[in-house]
């Protein structure tokens, strides 16, 4: 019996073709998590500190996420917009305090690890860059420092006290 294969009984057709049909198997893979991958994209109308500049909520806006339905926005309001893929554009028609009105079409890239981002109007419209105005959504709780878990989990970490905790050192008291 020969044990030695020789390399065209290794590399044939069908070594070819499998390769290929996992290659495109991978490819498949990379563009749906690429182009599939939906995002929450939180469009906030707050005002909003940064570097130690305020910079004040619009008085009005009417706000458009990749050509989407139009929502109108008032101070202190914040809507989320569902999207797909990473690149995207938002329309901007908004008036100053004098009732001017401005009209800014800007293109934004959502981070590929982030489900949730906030894109501040105030930010944009002052046209400050793309990581000013666009940040990681952190909920209230976490930026709080409330425990997620609840009081639940809050009760079973503390300590409970024993009779001798409970009234403290009381050598001293006589």
């Amino acid at each position: 019996m020969n044990s030695k294969k020789n390399i065209k009984d290794i590399f044939n057709l069908s070594f070819f073709v499998r390769l290929a049909v996992i290659v495109l198997i991978i490819l498949l893979a990379v563009f749906l998590y690429h182009f599939g991958k939906q995002h929450t994209v939180y469009v906030d109308n707050r005002t909003i500190e940064i570097d130690g500049v305020s910079y004040r909520a619009l008085e009005w806006a009417e706000v458009s996420v990749d050509g989407g339905e139009s929502q109108e926005y008032s101070p202190r309001t914040r809507r989320e917009a569902t999207v797909q893929r990473q690149k995207h554009t938002i329309h901007v028609i908004y008036e100053d305090e004098d009732f001017n009105q401005f009209e800014i079409e800007q293109e934004f890239t959502v981070p590929v690890n982030e489900t949730q981002v906030v894109l501040s109007l105030p930010a944009l419209v002052a046209g400050l860059s793309e990581d000013q105005y666009l940040t990681e959504f952190v909920p209230m709780a976490q930026q709080l420092g409330l425990n997620v878990g609840g009081a639940a989990a809050t009760a079973a970490e503390e300590e409970i006290p024993t009779e001798e905790d409970m009234f403290g050192d009381m050598t001293m008291d006589f």
